[in-house]
């Protein structure tokens, strides 16, 4: 079966993914500066994989918050 489905992307944007994170698209960029997102390159602009973006939103679902 096709782990992508044909209405989800491949690549995102870095303000796209801000967009999705619910953040400025400064903090975007600060994080790929600062190595915590994997980006491809050399095709222009910069972009996120979705594979990426999936696997940051799994981390917080694997992380709980103390009171």
């Amino acid at each position: 079966m096709d782990q992508n489905p044909i209405n989800k992307r491949c690549v995102y944007s870095l303000p796209e993914f801000a967009e999705m994170m619910g953040r400025h698209r400064s903090w975007a960029y600060r994080q790929v500066s600062e190595g915590r997102i994997k980006v491809i390159t050399g095709f222009g602009k910069a972009m996120i994989p979705a594979a990426e973006v999936d696997r940051i939103l799994n981390l917080s679902k694997t992380q709980t918050i103390k009171s």
